[in-house]
């Protein structure tokens, strides 16, 4: 469906809250993404006559600072009257709604303060809530081309959603053009500590530091408690140091957020290795803060190098869907950029449930894959994203691949141009008899891997191209979607040959090899097979809490279907006299061979 006036998108953002309203008491507060009673944008619509639950999405990241509040209605505002239609506060679960509030009556042109019957809903902390009202678009306010909308500012993620099906299945949807949508929780916040600050974001730039590098950090934080506060202390602490600390008398009234940024130059003989900033909150007019939220601290790791090797290949790794009809545009965008780059290894991870998911890649949809189609490089975090992954749904449809290549070859670049500490370097042999491709796995490893990471991981998949399978397609003209059978899909991850988190690699002497024999399935095509090798860190099990240290240290691919870098193999029976024979030992004729290996005359030749 064409949305008119709001077009879907995702923008990073950070939460907001607000006290200024009318009509609550002196316990009641507003939580959104919107700090005043303001409206820029007014009259959105959708288009089409229809009942849209549109409203905001609030994470943990912002509801753990009012556990054991109360919600206890909503504040929303229309453009026009909307009649009688229902308010709601939903419980996401994997983009499932279930109910906590709902409250029917009338909302007029204006705010609308709607209080719940049912007591309303206390906030846990670890939830996801999807909040808003039923948008009922007649075909009146289509005719009049006035909608019954209201935004204000500028998007931002999570401010603006609707519930529905608009082309990609039942789902929340993020939505842009209109601005914030003026929508606000009213919650009673009666629990909460008369004064308390939270760290709702740190930022320290890249991963990996030299010494003597400055570190210019900033983080934003929330007064989060019941009163304005104007001396309070923000600190910094690198490893175990002392901490530096900062005296601030900056105003800061109940619910406003603001920034902090501070530098700090790394000693010259700082240790090579993994260290620790972390930033908290002090005393807060002059008092030491409750022990309730754990925003009052955050910290980052960072790794220290001295020596470095160059990054062999970019590692893409593209969570994508059959059913969806975006995937196609990204596949071109990857191709353009693969295309005219060497640096570049690309695996296809298939949607679970889909024909080409593969059972045991699930777990990088679980962490990864906030959308489909999504991708990550070197599964690692670009300094003020919301995820690790990106999600190209927005623009591909719109820009096309051309456009979103360029941008896709800029981020590789600088991912490719970041430091590594070790390399991998594959070598395949291929008996086509047995169908058992040999992997010989080795490289270099400097100190400074087992300094950051501890120990190291080494992942091979097997992927091919020139599969053949099913693919939501989409008429860029039409909009219309259709199901292609015999859609040509690449870089499809087929097998791992190593644990899908990886096989811990010992070094000697900063050296390392490991060797592996993998056999292929009868329907895959070896001249379309690549083996793809990844280094990470080597983890038990990869989680939530440990995902940032999972970015990858280098990757590399090898393909089977080219005769440079393959060895043969010895036949497995002796074979001494003259004529043809397979490495098995079974003799066959001259004509028509079939592409392979085969011993000639005593001979090992290779037929292509």
């Amino acid at each position: 469906m064409k949305l008119r006036h709001i077009f879907l998108t995702a923008f990073a953002a950070v939460m907001s809250l607000t006290s200024l309203a009318q009509g609550l008491s002196e316990n009641q507060r507003l939580l959104g993404y919107i700090m005043t009673d303001s409206i820029t944008v007014s009259g959105g619509a959708f288009g089409t006559a229809g009942t849209y639950p549109v409203g905001a999405v609030m994470t943990p990241q912002t509801l753990s600072s009012y556990a054991g509040c109360k919600i206890v209605g909503i504040r929303m505002a229309a453009a026009l009257d909307l009649g009688r239609t229902s308010t709601f506060v939903y419980l996401v679960k994997s983009n499932k709604m279930d109910t906590l509030c709902i409250q029917k009556q009338r909302l007029y042109a204006g705010w609308n303060n709607i209080f719940f019957n049912n007591g309303g809903y206390e906030i846990k902390g670890d939830e996801t809530l999807f909040f808003g009202f039923d948008y009922v678009e007649t075909p009146e306010m289509i005719t009049a081309d006035q909608g019954g909308l209201c935004g204000f500012g500028d998007d931002m993620e999570g401010a603006l959603y609707a519930y529905g099906n608009f082309g990609q299945g039942l789902n929340l949807y993020s939505l842009s053009g209109l601005g914030r949508l003026c929508v606000q929780l009213i919650v009673d916040v009666s629990s909460l500590p008369l004064y308390d600050l939270d760290i709702t974001w740190f930022d320290t730039g890249f991963k990996y530091k030299a010494p003597g590098e400055n570190i210019d950090a900033m983080i934003n934080f929330s007064n989060v408690g019941r009163k304005a506060v104007g001396r309070y202390q923000l600190c910094y602490q690198l490893d175990d140091n002392d901490p530096v600390v900062s005296n601030l008398t900056d105003s800061l009234r109940t619910g406003v957020q603001a920034d902090w940024k501070f530098s700090l130059k790394l000693p010259n003989d700082i240790a090579t290795g993994l260290h620790t900033l972390k930033v908290f909150v002090g005393q807060v007019e002059g008092e030491a803060l409750p022990e309730r939220s754990k925003y009052d601290m955050k910290s980052v790791s960072f790794g220290v190098y001295r020596n470095k090797l160059a990054r062999q290949k970019a590692y893409m790794e593209v969570y994508t869907d059959q059913t969806s009809p975006i995937t196609p545009y990204l596949n071109d965008m990857v191709k353009l950029v693969a295309d005219n780059s060497s640096a570049l290894v690309t695996v296809n991870v298939h949607k679970p449930n889909t024909p080409l998911a593969l059972a045991s890649a699930a777990y990088l949809h679980d962490l990864y894959a906030y959308t489909h189609p999504a991708f990550s490089i070197n599964r690692s975090f670009f300094p003020g994203e919301e995820h690790i992954a990106y999600d190209m749904n927005d623009y591909l449809p719109s820009v096309g691949a051309e456009f979103c290549a360029g941008i896709l070859s800029d981020m590789l670049m600088q991912d490719f141009e970041s430091p590594s500490f070790a390399s991998v370097d594959l070598k395949l042999t291929y008996d086509p008899a047995t169908r058992k491709v040999g992997i010989k796995a080795t490289g270099d490893m400097l100190p400074e891997a087992k300094a950051i990471y501890g120990d190291v991981a080494l992942t091979l998949m097997i992927t091919e191209d020139q599969v053949k399978s099913r693919q939501t397609t989409m008429n860029a003209l039409t909009g219309r979607t259709t199901n292609n059978q015999n859609y040509l899909h690449n870089d499809v991850l087929r097998a791992y040959v190593t644990s899908p988190i990886g096989d811990a690699v010992t070094s000697n002497d900063n050296k390392y090899e490991a060797n592996y024999e993998f056999t292929l399935e009868e329907e895959w095509n070896p001249d379309n097979i690549k083996v793809v090798g990844l280094l990470t860190k080597k983890v038990d099990a990869v989680t939530e809490d440990n995902l940032y240290d999972m970015d990858v240290i280098n990757a590399n691919s090898a393909a089977l279907g080219t005769i440079t870098g393959i060895e043969t193999i010895q036949p497995s029976v002796a074979v001494k006299h003259t004529g043809c024979y397979t490495l098995d030992g079974r003799r066959v004729e001259t004509k028509n061979l079939k592409p392979g290996l085969y011993v000639i005359n005593g001979k090992k030749t290779v037929i292509k």
